[in-house]
């Protein structure tokens, strides 16, 4: 995850989807237009405080080793997961396994989305 204000797109344009979640709310995802490989995806709201980013995509995926897996429910079973990291039938509640600093972060941008959005 990376807040919304902290990542800039060098180019082209994606293309949205809006997809069903669990909680009935949706998410968009941002597709590359040519080959519809998923890049990341926004909750709520296409200016969402956080981008899921698909580490897949980056040009250094080691960089970002998994802190948590979700949706464990629907992996396959020839996936093995490291035991080492927490893992969850579905969602989670991002306060218990997140680093501090990373609940910092998120905070603040969630203030900032906050006093962004005031009129």
């Amino acid at each position: 995850m990376i807040e919304y204000s902290a990542m800039t797109l060098l180019s082209g344009e994606p293309s949205f989807v809006k997809v069903p979640t669990d909680s009935g709310n949706t998410h968009w995802v941002a597709r590359c237009p040519a080959c519809q490989t998923a890049v990341w995806n926004e909750h709520g709201s296409r200016q969402a405080i956080t981008r899921y980013v698909r580490v897949g995509t980056l040009d250094e995926p080691s960089r970002c080793p998994p802190q948590a897996h979700i949706y464990v429910r629907s992996r396959q079973p020839w996936l093995a997961l490291d035991p080492q990291v927490p893992s969850f039938q579905a969602y989670y509640t991002a306060a218990k396994p997140w680093p501090q600093d990373s609940l910092a972060r998120y905070n603040a941008a969630k203030e900032a989305k906050a006093t962004r959005s005031q009129p």
